[in-house]
């Protein structure tokens, strides 16, 4: 069914996999001001219909990760079965498209921590020192393998949990300090009504594109599912969680901050932002509380963000389109041939970007959402074959429809949405997007003379 398997230790709970997607449920701060800049109000709804395909797709991303356990890294590992018979080309470019989505998230959320540490404490300091030393810790704690990783993020998470209720709360504990005219009636800025309906669609898909690459984050717990226990009975359950964990953050987090702070206010620093949430409700107190939160949930999602991407780096490692060293594991069960790996790319990208390495994201997501494109057509092809864990679920009949229209929507956010930041963004992720091809057909190669090929593994027949 499939070229590799993962050979990583399962040891771990399903809350693991829950605690992996908690990590991007307060990505929404790496772009909700400049949205809302272009968008007005208008982006709360932008926000809402994008968790809600994220969503959607968890749906068949649980299905598939139960029936077919023993893939590392997760939603990208399947599109090798967009053909009937296997493409090493699709699958190859799926995971690779994946990895490079993520990566420079894991260097967005370090920048913002580290100038949130130079602005406070450490004046005159460039936010990369802060920055890589925080990358390098993480990294080391990664290496130490996925039960370590999973009780600190099992703090970091229940801080992000904090934080998001108090964000919540404070305009229902508060009203008199909320503005709810700030939030309905949504409609966009007054300027982009003059340039027709067309014009109007172009911008919302544009910032849909991007919305996407932070609101489709639940999708991340099934990075680790070859890492669970009985994941043919827990992963509907990681999913489903996962899902309305981010569901809920993405939906009420931009109303409660556009009610609190109003368009422009969304616009300023967003530590501040966040900040005055928590004043509004515990006053001073508050307001220190959700900047060192906000810092601790940051750090959260680089730390899920380096235990997907690899995950995902070692699983094309074992599927034979990386050398193998990128399939190493250690004593302790972590991939450290992929950590250092993906160490080293992020290292260069903080040293080479500095604190524009934001701009790179929106080439990134060029890859993520063609890995949502695929991902639908893939369901559909696996949906038809019988192998798979015995005792792992099936959807209904709506799954096919489903499929079919979460693979339009990804395509249009794709091609219409991508489109509207230019042809460099465009080019910058095609490219690093096909590198991965002559990589991928010259390591199988080399692979083929130098070794023998692996007897197939019989796959399970419910």
């Amino acid at each position: 069914m499939f070229p590799g398997r993962s050979h990583l230790p399962v040891t771990s709970s399903w809350m693991t996999a829950v605690l992996v997607a908690t990590g991007g449920s307060l990505m929404v701060v790496v772009s909700l001001g400049a949205m809302a800049a272009e968008l007005g109000n208008m982006s709360i709804w932008v926000w809402i219909a994008t968790a809600a395909v994220g969503g959607a797709q968890c749906l068949l991303v649980a299905e598939l990760a139960a029936r077919f356990p023993a893939r590392a890294g997760g939603t990208a590992q399947f599109a090798y079965r967009v053909r009937a018979q296997g493409s090493p080309t699709m699958g190859a470019l799926s995971a690779w498209c994946y990895w490079f989505a993520w990566t420079p998230g894991i260097a967005v959320n370090l920048v913002l921590v580290g100038t949130f540490l130079r602005d406070q404490w450490l004046p005159g300091v460039s936010p990369i020192v802060p920055a890589l030393a925080i990358a390098a810790v993480l990294y080391f704690v990664t290496a130490l393998g996925l039960k370590l990783s999973t009780l600190i993020n099992a703090v970091l998470a229940a801080v992000a949990v904090a934080v998001v209720l108090v964000i919540v709360l404070s305009p229902v504990v508060r009203p008199h300090a909320a503005d709810f005219s700030q939030v309905f009636p949504s409609v966009l800025p007054d300027d982009t009504g003059t340039h027709g309906l067309a014009a109007q669609l172009a911008l919302i898909a544009k910032w849909g594109f991007v919305a996407s690459w932070s609101a489709y984050s639940a999708e991340m717990a099934s990075t680790v599912c070859a890492e669970i226990r009985q994941p043919e009975r827990t992963m509907k359950r990681v999913m489903s969680t996962s899902a309305i964990i981010c569901f809920t953050a993405f939906a009420a987090v931009p109303i409660a901050m556009f009610a609190l702070s109003g368009v422009k206010g969304i616009q300023e620093d967003p530590f501040d932002v966040f900040a005055h949430a928590g004043h509004v409700l515990l006053g001073p107190t508050g307001e220190v509380f959700v900047q060192l939160g906000l810092m601790a949930v940051l750090i959260l999602g680089a730390e899920t963000f380096i235990i997907g991407s690899s995950r995902t780096i070692y699983q094309m490692a074992q599927d034979g389109h990386l050398p193998a060293y990128f399939g190493k594991i250690n004593k302790r069960g972590a991939p450290v041939g992929s950590i250092a790996w993906d160490a080293v790319v992020i290292g260069l990208l903080l040293i080479v970007f500095g604190t524009n390495v934001v701009d790179v994201v929106a080439a990134a997501n060029f890859g993520y959402m063609s890995v949502f494109v695929l991902l639908p057509i893939a369901y559909l092809v696996l949906r038809k074959h019988p192998a798979g864990r015995a005792g792992s679920f099936r959807l209904g009949r709506y799954a096919r429809p489903l499929a079919v229209f979460l693979c339009a929507v990804n395509a249009v956010l794709l091609v219409f949405g991508g489109v509207q930041w230019g042809s460099s963004v465009i080019l910058i992720g095609l490219c690093v997007t096909l590198l991965i091809l002559p990589i991928s057909f010259f390591t199988r190669r080399h692979r083929a003379r130098t070794a023998p090929a692996p007897a197939p593994e019989a796959e399970l027949v419910p």
